[in-house]
């Protein structure tokens, strides 16, 4: 195909998919393992039964209706059971199953069976106001009674004694009840909570009521961090520190400390974690071949996979993926979802492919996602970026290798073209994609989902940008050392013309027979294609994989945190974020004894961070 976008919803070939077809001698059943009634918060599991035709296969979508709204949580997979736990609001809910038929080719879809379900309040009255523990120790469920609506309600929580404060994130008020996970707490701490409602020449509060966390459970992995450079006053205003621990052995779950490494938050198991989204949802990967997305307390709350992903893709002629790129994924401000996928191609003629010779080559896709699962648009980087320019530094994949996706089981190995790691959507409807191993930022042109996929420009060594201020001292190649090479998180910040990344640094530091890792701060100038260094920080080690950057505007100055992913000494791998000022000198360090995918400085656990 000449174009890789298009808009799923006015697809015939889509609407082929969703297809329905009335049962014949097929019965569907869907039943939950506690019964309703059942209040906020709780965790219900449900099953799903076909009985059929001997030997038949099936697969089966689930999705809540409530208020005439679907949401799709779990989007077609084998896996016949789901746990819903609804923790925002009561009332009567339509959960739903839609099993099909996959025995042959065309699959035949059977009508929905749906049953209701009522979830019950713990506050009714105005005022009101109730807190409970739930499954994570250091999560509480708070229950606030109706509002005024044109109000809005949070809650405010304070560790008794202390005159620090946090809030959750706020809602609208409703005649229902509002429910938050309540979470950046200490461990076997007391804790005083309320609910602030506000409006228009309006403010009311609830009175506290005590809360006390539990322990870190026994299970809770060997992590343990230490400070290296101590905080100042401002390191107040983002208190948290979230490490995006990558799944290993031993095992390190995902974990937010206060500036001195004292854990507050946990996600309860190994997790490839994304973001963190608004609210205090969080998506992940708990394998390469399923996304999934998470509340505070570690309930899935969405889920789809590389294989619907690929049923989409193919009804449409597009090239399927092999996994899940699980470096990206997350909210547009229009609720649909931005993630990454990696196929791969075997060429005969490019990168030193022949019709004698063919090799492989790994390259990626840009996914976007409906807030219900479904795919509405892509980007093929076979399509649209140059495949003769091989990995700047001729990376190469291996089976199983780690940080490698799948490829096809007939090379031994394939050419690591791009290795994108980020994608953000841009203040002017486009997209910008971190392709690590071409040393690139790409632009690309989605015009909120309307654009042809287009590059625009790209950022980089020999890219189409130009550097006012380059460095009189420098080392290899003049035209390479100015830049990020191998760079992470590679993002501007939202309305603004500041760029921040992660150095990796690879191809730098090979040219220089050695360097570290640097913080990059770049003003940049779209229209005449200029870039202005502000800081290229010395990060204080080299990190040759992994990496997140993240702007800390302050009280008193701007300034810029680092995540060194993966660090090595004579006693092992680790990692560290490391806070500079716009002069590059490092005032705030923190590590812990793993290797970390991201690393980001925190408001709270509600507000995503910057970019």
């Amino acid at each position: 195909m000449s174009v890789s976008v298009f808009t799923a919803g006015s697809s015939a070939a889509t609407k082929a998919l969703n297809t329905v077809k009335k049962p014949s001698s097929v019965n569907i059943t869907l039943t939950p393992v506690i019964n309703s009634p059942q209040y906020v918060g709780t965790s219900i599991l449900w099953h799903a039964m076909v009985q059929g035709p001997p030997g038949h296969s099936y697969d089966y979508r689930f999705s809540v209706t409530f208020q005439n709204q679907t949401q799709i949580v779990h989007d077609y997979q084998l896996d016949n059971s789901f746990t819903w736990t609804p923790s925002t609001v009561e009332g009567t809910y339509q959960v739903s199953v839609t099993a099909r038929d996959i025995t042959a080719a065309n699959y035949i879809t059977y009508a929905p069976v749906s049953v209701p379900y009522v979830i019950l309040p713990y506050v009714t009255s105005t005022g009101g106001s109730a807190v409970n523990p739930t499954a994570q120790p250091l999560v509480a469920l708070f229950s606030a009674g109706p509002c005024q609506a044109g109000h809005d309600i949070l809650v405010r929580f304070t560790q008794s004694g202390s005159n620090a404060s946090s809030t959750t994130n706020s809602v609208p008020c409703s005649q229902s009840s509002a429910n938050w996970y309540v979470a950046g707490m200490y461990a076997s701490t007391q804790y005083l909570m309320h609910w602030e409602e506000y409006g228009p020449n309006f403010y009311a509060q609830g009175p506290d009521i005590p809360f006390t966390t539990g322990p870190l459970p026994a299970n809770y992995p060997p992590t343990t961090f230490q400070v290296n450079v101590p905080p100042t006053q401002h390191d107040s205003e983002y208190p948290l520190v979230l490490f995006h621990f990558l799944p290993s052995n031993p095992a390190h779950w995902p974990t937010a400390t206060d500036l001195a490494g004292n854990v507050m938050w946990y996600f309860p198991g190994q997790l490839l974690m994304a973001r963190v989204e608004p609210g205090g949802y969080v998506f992940g990967f708990p394998d390469d071949l399923t996304l999934s997305e998470y509340d505070l307390a570690g309930n899935e709350v969405l889920r789809t996979n590389v294989p619907r992903i690929n049923e989409q893709l193919a009804a449409l002629g597009y090239r399927i993926l092999d996994d899940f790129n699980t470096h990206e994924t997350r909210r547009l401000p229009n609720g649909n979802i931005l993630l990454l996928g990696s196929s791969d191609l075997v060429s005969t003629m490019y990168q030193g492919g022949t019709k004698q010779n063919p090799i492989d080559i790994i390259g990626d896709l840009i996914l976007v996602l409906d807030s219900n699962l479904q795919l509405v648009w892509a980007w093929d980087s076979f399509l649209h970026d140059n495949l003769n320019r091989k990995a700047t530094l001729g990376e190469i994949c291996t089976h199983g290798q780690g940080g490698c996706p799948r490829f096809n089981p007939n090379f031994a190995q394939a050419n690591d073209w791009l290795h994108s790691n980020s994608v953000q959507y841009t203040a002017d409807g486009n997209l910008l994609l971190s392709e690590r191993h071409q040393d690139y930022a790409l632009k690309i042109n989605y015009q909120n989902g309307q654009g042809d996929g287009s590059i625009i420009w790209r950022m980089g060594p020999y890219g189409d940008f130009t550097i006012t201020n380059p460095p009189q001292k420098t080392c290899g190649d003049p035209n390479v050392f100015p830049w990020f090479t191998h760079q992470h998180d590679a993002t501007f910040e939202i309305g603004t013309s500041v760029f921040t990344a992660f150095d990796d640094g690879n191809l730098r530091v090979k040219q220089c027979s050695g360097g570290n890792s640097r913080g990059i701060v770049f003003l940049v100038s779209e229209p005449n294609r200029t870039v202005t260094i502000v800081t290229e920080g010395d990060l204080g080690g080299y990190s040759p994989a992994l990496g997140s950057a993240d702007l800390l505007p302050a009280s008193d100055g701007i300034y810029a945190s680092y995540g060194n992913g993966l660090l090595t000494n004579q006693q092992g791998s680790f990692a560290q974020s490391t806070e500079i000022d716009l002069t590059g000198k490092i005032v705030y360090e923190i590590q812990g004894n793993a290797i970390s995918y991201r690393i980001y400085r925190r408001q709270d656990l509600y507000t995503p961070t910057l970019p």
